[in-house]
């Protein structure tokens, strides 16, 4: 047998595009929200976006999307679906960034992009874990690579587990990078009764 590699337990990070996009009349109504201070940018004060219903198509696109990703990931075999328990919009200005953090209490967590700029903005995910040696590596790939940076555009919804921590970098130009942020948790059937891991969420 010749050498190979075979790559197990890989993360997965989804991704969709919203192909109808946000109003401008969404839009403004995101922009308007009122803000509060966050490190290194602006959150609204609002954390329950999904509750609006001039943003149902959204949240409707954004829950499918992510159960589509929760589905080819998980494979579950009992009824379970995820509902998005909180939403939320993000304001960078140039010069702010998104500091580095996890989503606790959130199974699956997604951003969807409303407003950025294209072959600029990015998201940084990192590896989790302890690196007991340190290589100097020369050229990176998902193996050795301690971050992964994902390139954004506008109508992009990225999703991820919770658990894994991400940032994004200062804007680079006179232009205000508007993200929509939620949190998810599952519904239905989680384990099994027979090896009493069984766990009923409604």
């Amino acid at each position: 047998m010749s050498f190979s590699v075979t790559p197990i337990f890989p993360i997965a990070i989804g991704k969709d595009i919203f192909s109808t996009g946000l109003s401008n009349k969404q839009k403004n109504f995101l922009l308007n929200l009122e803000k509060a201070k966050n490190h290194g940018n602006l959150t609204s004060k609002d954390r329950y976006l999904n509750k609006h219903k001039s943003l149902q198509n959204l949240t409707n696109f954004c829950l499918s999307s992510l159960n589509h990703y929760f589905k080819e990931l998980y494979q579950p075999k009992y009824n379970v679906n995820l509902r998005i328990t909180q939403m939320w919009a993000n304001y960078s200005q140039k010069d702010q960034w998104h500091h580095a953090h996890e989503h606790p209490n959130s199974f699956i967590s997604a951003v969807f992009y409303v407003n950025c700029t294209d072959n600029i903005d990015n998201i940084t995910f990192f590896k989790k874990g302890y690196e007991q040696l340190q290589v100097y590596t020369e050229n990176f790939n998902q193996y050795n690579s301690s971050d992964w940076i994902i390139p954004v555009e506008e109508n992009l919804l990225i999703m991820f587990p919770s658990s894994l921590s991400h940032k994004v970098e200062p804007v680079q130009v006179d232009k205000t990078r508007i993200s929509i942020s939620m949190n998810t948790f599952p519904v239905g059937i989680l384990g099994n009764d027979s090896n009493c891991t069984e766990c009923i969420l409604k």
